[in-house]
């Protein structure tokens, strides 16, 4: 969207003319300085599918980036040795880190002893792959995407590091439409927008509330930020490893050096369905970004009560519903003919149903949300530990 608006967040929007010929050769020239790497988790069928074929076809012509950091999980032996093929055109840039390794279970094992580490998913692939780059020492400027992304390209990386590595941001966070023949994003859209809405109408001015609007895609699993920062944050282990990352960013940098940058006119990854269980597939992700919410705005001396959360239900709802009157619009407008209004508002209805859910399991764990402890809390408690990790993932077998 080519426009001009500065949200409270730094905005750095897409002009669709902009060559980026002249930005990727800044990179090149800075990152003889500043050493880039890519981390990028991916389950075994995402390694085989077309989107990151091309992937890595981008990546391995992209001279800027020094290393790129694949953290396969969920994989055995064979699809390991498989996955090592898959990612042979990326050459000595390219190191496979397998999550299923006997030796790397046993170390994590040794960590959960004295630290919990909560359950696998995302958030700790990210982390344990965080682990092994901090131990190596050899970049000092990270970019996080996801596997799964069809429409990526070079531009892509260059417009999510350029902000970090050149214009010297501590994070930048990646933003962008999803669109095909019909509206996509369904999360962002139906939940976040109106639930954040939400919350701002009831509990008032809160800075932190303010902060999380400001993001135009607070979902995204892109951003960029230096290994000193990676290194301070808990990574969530649930599915709100995105909300809980802006939420200890926000108490890592200072406001004004955080960043959001759009990084292609239209976005296009696997699509999840809403789901009916409140632990599956879109439910189960609205849960654990609600709880993240809950969790932080606790923290800050705030009581949620019973009556808050039935007050929230009624208001999200509400305001999800106008949103739906919104996009059916938008889409007219725009000729996007798959446009379902029922199975919109249907999303919406779910989506109140999983605040329940997420409310009673707040109320549940005092602690709030798992969250990882960072690798230097680890180290002081096991030293030697990244060591350990660094070996056990550099000789899986």
């Amino acid at each position: 969207m080519a426009d001009f608006h500065l949200n409270r967040i730094p905005t750095f929007t897409l002009l669709q003319d902009q060559s980026l010929n002249e930005m990727e050769q800044r990179l090149l020239q800075v990152s003889t300085r500043i050493p880039i790497g890519v981390i990028i988790p991916a389950l075994y069928s995402d390694l085989c599918s077309p989107a990151m074929g091309r992937i890595i076809q981008e990546l391995r012509q992209m001279e800027f980036v020094k290393r790129v950091y694949i953290g396969l999980d969920r994989a055995d032996e064979d699809e390991f040795r498989k996955a090592k093929e898959i990612i042979a055109p990326l050459e000595d840039k390219g190191i496979l880190l397998w999550s299923d390794n006997p030796q790397l279970q046993a170390v994590l094992q040794t960590i959960e002893n004295v630290l919990p580490i909560g359950p696998r998913g995302k958030g700790r692939v990210v982390w344990t792959v965080l682990g092994y780059v901090l131990a190596k020492a050899e970049v000092s400027v990270l970019a996080f995407h996801d596997a799964d992304i069809i429409t990526y390209d070079r531009d892509f990386l260059v417009r999510l590091l350029y902000p970090v590595v050149r214009l010297r941001y501590q994070f930048a966070k990646g933003f962008y439409a999803r669109y095909a023949d019909r509206l996509y994003g369904r999360v962002v859209r139906l939940f976040y927008f109106p639930f954040v809405r939400s919350l701002r109408e009831i509990l008032g001015h809160l800075d932190f509330l303010e902060y999380m609007a400001d993001f135009r895609y607070p979902l995204s699993g892109e951003f960029a930020t230096f290994a000193t920062i990676a290194q301070e944050i808990r990574f969530p282990s649930d599915w709100g490893i995105e909300v809980g990352i802006l939420s200890e960013i926000y108490d890592l940098v200072t406001v004004p050096r955080i960043c959001q940058v759009e990084l292609t006119g239209r976005y296009d990854h696997k699509h999840q369905k809403v789901g009916a269980e409140a632990h599956l597939g879109l439910m189960r992700m609205v849960s654990d970004i609600a709880r993240t919410f809950f969790t932080h705005i606790a923290s800050q001396g705030l009581v949620l009560s019973s009556e808050f959360s039935q007050t929230l239900k009624l208001t999200y709802l509400s305001h999800a519903r106008n949103s739906v009157r919104v996009y059916e619009g938008f889409a007219d407008m725009h000729g996007l003919q798959k446009y379902d209004l029922h199975e919109e508002l249907t999303a919406v209805e779910a989506f109140a149903q999983a605040l329940n859910l997420a409310f009673e399991d707040f109320r549940q764990h005092p602690f709030g949300s798992p969250l990882i402890p960072r690798w230097q809390r680890i180290e002081v408690a096991l030293e030697g530990i990244t060591q350990k990790l660094m070996e056990v993932l550099e000789d899986p077998l």
